[in-house]
C-alpha cells in the first residue's frame, strides 16, 4: 500500500486533473475527452468515476460505465479508462483503483465488469477472455483484450454484445 493514498469518487473541481492525468498517461486526449463526454451525460454517477489521491493530489483516475448486453437482458460495468500520472506509475496506484472499481461494482450487484485491456496485467485481478462467457465486444476488439471479471451476481448463460455508451464512440 502506498502511504497517503486515497480512492474516492470524483468530486467537482477534480475534472482538470483528471484529463490531465489521462492526456499525460497516453500522450494525447482521446481518453480524457471520454471521461468529460460521459461526466456531460445524464445519467452519470461521480461515483463511477473514482480518483486515486496522495497526500491531496490526484494522481490516477478510472471511469466505469453502465453498458447494457444486448439480448441478454443485463446490464454489466465497463472498466476504463483508467490512467495514472507518467510519475507515479509502477507504484501500484493503477491496481488500487483496479481493485476499488472491481468492488464498487459488487457493491452495485453488477454481474461482472468488462474492459479491453493488457492481457499480461488484468488477469491478476479476475479477469479473463470475456468472449467464452457469453459477453461480445462492441467492436472488432482482440480476444485476449478483451476480457471480464464475473462477480458474485454472475449467473452463466449470459449471451450478448456489450454496447458502450455514446461518449466511447469514436471522438
Amino acid at each position: 500500500m502506498i502511504a497517503g493514498l486515497e480512492i474516492r469518487a470524483e468530486r467537482s473541481g477534480d475534472e482538470d486533473a483528471i484529463r490531465a492525468i489521462h492526456d499525460a498517461a497516453f500522450g494525447e486526449t482521446d481518453e480524457g475527452r471520454i471521461v468529460d463526454r460521459q461526466r456531460a451525460t445524464s445519467g452519470h454517477d461521480a461515483r463511477l468515476s473514482l480518483v486515486a489521491e496522495v497526500d491531496g493530489a490526484i494522481v490516477g483516475h478510472c471511469l466505469l460505465s453502465r453498458c447494457p448486453v444486448e439480448g441478454a437482458g443485463l446490464e454489466v460495468l465497463a472498466l476504463g479508462p483508467i490512467a495514472v500520472r507518467p510519475d507515479r506509475q509502477g507504484q501500484g496506484i493503477g491496481g488500487s483503483l483496479v481493485r476499488a472499481a472491481v468492488g464498487e461494482a459488487e457493491r452495485r450487484g453488477s454481474p461482472a465488469v468488462v474492459l479491453l485491456g493488457h492481457p499480461t496485467y488484468y488477469p491478476r485481478f479476475g479477469f479473463e477472455p470475456a468472449r467464452p462467457l457469453g459477453l461480445e465486444a462492441p467492436a472488432a476488439w482482440p480476444d485476449a483484450a478483451w476480457m471480464a471479471c464475473r462477480l458474485s451476481g454472475w449467473f452463466g448463460g449470459v449471451r450478448g454484445v456489450v454496447r458502450y455508451p455514446e461518449a466511447f464512440l469514436p471522438l
